[in-house]
């Protein structure tokens, strides 16, 4: 493992949060290709807005081609709508795959049959992500629409079945919503995807609105109300101990974090954003990370989007954000506290020979950001 490099990249989303400046890239790297999609999900808005924008193949090639310049570690997420309605989506793939980014699908596997199953696994991704929302097919065809549920299970049954032949490809996971009409399955998920073969579970609460991350409120549809809190609680505690015990589900945050959030007690000292980490090109080609948009990539490079007027102020009202969204995506938890990077750091080389290489190289990396702290507090 390379210690000196994790210690770079955490003390750079550290920095970047305290001086509000972009010294660490974006480490997720959303390409919303366009917001069509095969469905109309009750708990999705992305169909009702942008309607007919829809990147072009030149310009994502663009993207791809500066993100790739920054040699920073980071993902690129290809989704929508639905990814595979874009007939350049295997281009596209390969594209970044030959750039050796690190790239992404999540879908609804609607479209996914056994050829594009044997394409995808063929393909170079990293991941591929199919949602499903619920274990039994009324819950799911409920939320998404009727037949969804047996696609889903067709297309991560094509990819399990396809990977196992080939001894190769994505890892294959599964994406869960959490709420209110999914509540009392969410452990049942688990024995579904791990028949499946499944090889990760991510769960991810709810959110409002999709253009604000901000809109949380427990009026909303979906939400999990006062009465839905304690099953809830009863799903955190059995997902939890067969996670202690068997792997499959991964978490970034401690779940019981969702319990705060849908009572809306969560607060910035359980969870916070980090508003470098996270990055979305829209289908318009315009460049967020919460909010409103800060550049647009068919008449800026990226590099000046994030350093542009309109990128700071929608830094600054993320960063002053009372309502954490607890989307993954947006938080480096890691990078939170300066004495905690420093702690790990000493005891991930303790044992190190060249412990002491190592400890000359961090003063001097620690010098510079002391030097921009001066700079930064005389301007």
């Amino acid at each position: 493992m390379d210690y000196l490099k994790e210690f770079k990249i955490n003390l750079a989303y550290h920095f970047s949060e305290v001086l509000e400046y972009p010294f660490a890239k974006p480490y997720w790297i959303y390409v919303s290709l366009s917001h069509k999609c095969t469905y109309k999900c009750q708990m999705c808005g992305v169909v009702k807005i942008l309607k007919g924008y829809e990147l072009q193949t030149k310009l994502i090639k663009k993207a791809l081609n500066e993100i790739n310049s920054w040699n920073w570690d980071c993902v690129v997420m290809f989704t929508g709508g639905e990814p595979f309605l874009r007939e350049d989506i295997f281009e596209l793939i390969n594209y970044s795959v030959n750039r050796r980014l690190k790239t992404e699908v999540v879908s609804n596997g609607a479209l996914i049959n056994k050829e594009m199953a044997s394409r995808i696994i063929n393909s170079g991704l990293q991941n591929i992500a199919i949602s499903l929302d619920g274990a039994k097919e009324s819950t799911h065809d409920l939320i998404r629409e009727r037949g969804s549920f047996k696609k889903a299970l067709d297309a991560i049954t094509n990819l399990v079945m396809t990977k196992k032949r080939m001894n190769t490809g994505p890892q294959i996971s599964v994406w869960t919503t959490i709420m209110k009409e999914n509540v009392q399955e969410l452990f049942e998920i688990i024995d579904l995807v791990k028949e499946l073969g499944v090889e990760c579970l991510v769960y991810h609460p709810v959110i409002v609105a999709q253009d604000d991350m901000q809109k949380t409120s427990p009026n909303a549809p979906f939400w999990i109300s006062d009465g839905y809190i304690k099953i809830l609680k009863e799903q955190i505690d059995k997902i939890l101990d067969y996670q202690s015990k068997y792997g499959l589900v991964a978490f970034l945050h401690n779940p019981y974090l969702w319990l705060k959030y849908f009572e809306s007690t969560l607060t910035k000292k359980d969870w916070k954003c980090n508003p470098f980490v996270f990055l979305n090109i829209g289908p318009d080609g315009e460049v967020r990370s919460c909010g409103s948009s800060f550049g647009n990539i068919r008449e800026m490079s990226l590099d000046d989007c994030l350093v542009s007027k309109e990128a700071f102020n929608a830094r600054r009202t993320m960063k002053l954000c009372q309502k954490p969204c607890l989307q993954t995506c947006w938080a480096h938890p890691e990078s939170n506290s300066l004495l905690d990077i420093a702690n790990r750091f000493i005891e991930s080389i303790k044992d190190n020979k060249d412990k002491t290489k190592f400890l000359k190289e961090t003063i001097k990396i620690l010098e510079e950001y002391e030097n921009l702290l001066i700079s930064y507090k005389d301007a």
